[in-house]
Parts: structure tokens; C-alpha cells; sequence
């Protein structure tokens, strides 16, 4: 029988806190073979990405479709990001393209 997504998104977390890859433990990317593997399917729907990534916000992690791969990062990384606020839009050429 298939992991729940409920599992499978607690055994990714789970995999935050482990070390791999030579880092004690942290933010990782994960390849869609091996994401089908743990979810023990052979095709990983639309519907089925989205119903994990809500879970994994529950459990307090964010994950990203990167098209050949997938990041998943803890939503608390997120938190130091600088926000943009209406002064700070104000000031761009609001839909234009832009050279740089």
C-alpha cells in the first residue's frame, strides 16, 4: 500500500534534520526519481505536488518545484527575506522591461 502524503511529507521532513550529502543537516533538493520512489509512485500529478507542498507547510517546510529537480528549505528561511514594500515598488518602471 502507498505511503499517505501525510507520511511522505513527515519523512522529508525527517530528512531535513538528517546528514547527507556532507552537511549535518539542512535545506536539500531531491530529484522526481527519487521523490517517486518514497511516494512509491510511478507519476507525480499536479495535484499530487500540490497536496505535499501544503502539507509540508504545515510541518513548516516550503517546497519548490524547480522543474528537473525539487528544493525543499524550511519556511523559516524565508522569514529574514528583506520585503518589498509600496515605496519601494513605487520607484520601478511598473511592468516595463528594464536593461541592466
Amino acid at each position: 500500500m502507498r505511503p499517505s502524503i501525510s507520511d511522505i511529507a513527515r519523512k522529508l521532513a525527517d530528512l531535513y534534520d538528517k546528514p547527507f550529502g556532507g552537511k549535518p543537516n539542512g535545506r536539500y533538493r531531491i530529484s522526481p526519481k527519487m521523490l517517486r520512489k518514497i511516494a512509491d509512485r510511478k507519476k507525480l500529478p499536479d495535484c499530487f505536488l500540490r497536496e505535499l507542498a501544503d502539507e509540508m507547510f504545515e510541518l513548516g517546510f516550503i517546497l519548490l518545484d524547480m522543474e528537473t529537480y525539487y528544493a525543499l528549505a524550511n519556511a523559516r528561511t524565508f522569514a529574514s527575506y528583506r520585503r518589498l514594500g509600496e515605496a519601494s515598488f513605487e520607484g520601478t518602471n511598473e511592468g516595463k522591461e528594464t536593461t541592466h
